[in-house]
């Protein structure tokens, strides 16, 4: 609408003459499902509060910052010679999320979000229906995430074939519905080889079902990585140890007895700290008096750990405690000492004004506690409005003073315990160090390295053949890193039967071994193989990737006036994002439009009843590039010529 103009001047206004663009969504933001050590964002705890939301990180050191570390391996099997060296080793471990994680970042991976759905203990998989139940309900919290485009459950494989099926299917069924995501699925036993009795891949395609397999993607077998288990002390005394087809004990007749005995000392002092006992108020003299008890209660019990044991006085006698903890003149001994006049030379029935101390000892002042009792003093008892002795009227007054007086003691006991937590692990470093045989166990576990489902590395794969040659790409023939090989070795024979399925047309890739290359994906189709629109995984992504561009930009048109302007604009945005995508490689012609084709308007998209319905219709046509998954190279015989 023109602007109507009432005062003579000068007025400058801006026209508009190019299209809006195109903006280009991310393809590989992976989210994964799975159990982790914790799960604290912002302060809340997510597993005590039993919140499932989806978290979005950028490297490992974040999600170690919400998550927590790694599990501890749920098994652990040594069988040694008669020299105490290991003879075999077997480590295996169920939380899969946090090394397929590690596997991501390793092959390229950056953004991605992690959904937890329980933490590692008390162990989830003794009920593997309710394992199912929270898997799923991790999954559809996804729904109302924009941003992943891939999605991967690694602890499915610990279900049953059927109950792994249906959690696969949902996977793909949220892709079809939201069409903006791409599902890669692991096969339950992919480190085991086919028999005539269980082939695992045949189970998998009995139970992933026929719908939507045209947005998911499977890899055989899985893979051994050179990651390694986290291993301490703690685990592997908790393993299973034989000799000569024995059981022995590791901590009784494998490894150094004095540093053994240490250890297990430590570890009972370690396990008699108790959770402080809350304060309760403190506005009247009785409940003065009730608090100092609490208070004083945690402090003898800390006072009888950190003593001898040879000390057999009475704690609360003055030939023992007091006397004894004044002599040590620290912060702790004078709070003890404080507590114990008020609490046994008070009275707390009447409120009497206490005896004051019996020894002849310094009577503390403020200076010994810095400026967390300003107010108060420690001198002889005395009517004093602010000596908390003896103050009868006003209890609330000294209430500061037995809160900062608790903080104290808690930080006093935590300070203690986390020095006893840091010295059981020197301990257990020195065995490590001085102990050829624990050294051994722990060496033969290192050289294990974890056995994971494909899927992580295989999602890193994506992410870095995403950013280096674009969505279009096939993500295969490419080496994944930090692997030793597949659990499985594949021939080319073998494979035939994996990449194309004459019965149901569910292709699985391969994962292979080749020598001077290393471990390579080497397979690069969706699930449904024999489809011939949407038989490669990189052309499904690669729809995604414009479906959901376009989609987004095309929103700025809601509502505009359906006529040949708004069409002309429309075509001319998608029509310069198309070509864009055609130089860089993603589109096969020699020519922009050989290559693709954009269609909107009044008798060639739409009917005239359409635009009074509000229809805006685009057909949108792309000659994707498709990978040359079979080169053949034919050679004759060229005659003599003369």
């Amino acid at each position: 609408m023109a602007t109507t103009y009432k005062t003579p001047g000068v007025y400058v206004e801006e026209i508009s003459i190019f299209p809006p663009s195109v903006a280009q969504v991310e393809t590989a933001i992976p989210a994964f499902i799975g159990y982790t050590e914790m799960a604290v964002v912002d302060g809340v705890d997510f597993h005590a509060e039993s919140i499932l939301k989806p978290i979005k990180i950028g490297s490992l050191k974040e999600y170690e910052f919400f998550f927590g570390g790694a599990p501890d391996p749920t098994t652990i099997q040594i069988e040694l010679k008669a020299d105490n060296t290991v003879k075999s080793a077997v480590v295996n471990g169920k939380f899969l999320l946090y090394d397929s994680l590690r596997m991501f970042f390793s092959n390229g991976g950056g953004d991605c979000y992690i959904v937890s759905v329980g933490a590692y203990s008390p162990d989830p998989f003794s009920d593997l229906s309710a394992v199912k139940t929270a898997l799923l309900a991790g999954l559809a919290t996804l729904e109302k995430e924009d941003l992943p485009t891939l999605l991967l459950i690694p602890e499915s494989v610990h279900l049953a074939e059927a109950s792994a099926g249906e959690v696969h299917a949902a996977m793909l069924a949220q892709c079809n519905k939201l069409q903006d995501r791409f599902s890669v699925l692991d096969i339950v036993n992919g480190d085991k080889d086919a028999t005539p009795t269980a082939d695992p891949v045949a189970k998998f395609r009995n139970n992933v079902g026929m719908n939507y397999l045209k947005y998911g993607a499977t890899y055989y077998p899985w893979i051994k990585t050179t990651l390694p288990f986290k291993i301490d002390y703690d685990a592997i005394v908790a393993g299973t140890f034989s000799k000569g087809g024995a059981p022995v004990s590791p901590v009784t007749s494998l490894f150094n007895s004095d540093l053994v005995a240490i250890i297990g000392h430590l570890d009972t002092d370690i396990a008699a700290k108790a959770a402080p006992v809350a304060l309760g108020p403190i506005t009247t003299r009785p409940q003065l008096v009730t608090q100092a008890g609490v208070i004083y209660d945690a402090f003898e019990a800390f006072h009888d750990l950190t003593f001898t044991d040879s000390d057999t006085a009475d704690p609360k006698s003055a030939a023992s405690l007091h006397a004894k903890t004044i002599a040590a003149d620290t912060p702790f001994h004078k709070l003890l000492k404080v507590l114990y006049d008020y609490v046994y030379f008070s009275d707390a029935a009447n409120g009497s004004v206490p005896a004051g101390p019996p020894w002849d000892v310094p009577i503390l002042t403020l200076a010994d506690f810095g400026t967390d009792f300003t107010g108060y003093t420690f001198a002889a008892p005395t009517t004093s409005s602010n000596d908390i002795y003896s103050d009868t009227s006003t209890a609330t007054k000294a209430a500061p003073f037995f809160t900062a007086l608790y903080d104290k003691l808690n930080a006093l006991i935590n300070g203690f315990y986390s020095e006893l937590a840091a010295t059981r692990k020197v301990r257990t470093e020195t065995l490590k160090q001085i102990d050829p045989v624990y050294s051994g166990i722990v060496a033969a576990i290192n050289k294990q390295g974890v056995v994971l489902p494909p899927s992580g590395a295989i999602v890193g794969v994506y992410a870095a053949v995403d950013a280096n040659r674009g969505v279009w790409k096939a993500p295969a023939n490419v080496s994944l890193t930090a692997v030793k090989g597949p659990a499985v070795n594949i021939t080319s024979e073998d494979q035939e039967s994996l990449n194309i399925d004459t019965e149901a047309g569910k292709s699985v890739n391969a994962i292979r071994a080749f020598t001077g290359k290393g471990t390579l994906i080497w397979g690069a189709r969706t699930l449904a193989g024999n489809d011939n629109e949407w038989r490669y995984v990189s052309v499904r992504r690669f729809f995604n990737m414009v479906e959901e561009s376009v989609k987004k930009a095309t929103g700025i048109f809601v509502f505009e006036p359906n006529d040949a302007n708004t069409w002309v604009k429309v075509k001319a945005m998608i029509d310069n994002y198309l070509v864009n995508l055609w130089k860089a490689g993603a589109l096969a012609g020699s020519t922009p439009d050989k290559a693709f084709f954009v269609k909107v308007g009044l008798g060639e998209t739409m009917t005239a009843q359409d635009i009074l319905n509000g229809y805006m219709i685009i057909e949108i046509g792309m000659a994707a590039v498709r990978p040359a998954e079979f080169i053949v190279l034919r050679f004759s015989h060229k005659m003599q010529e003369v």
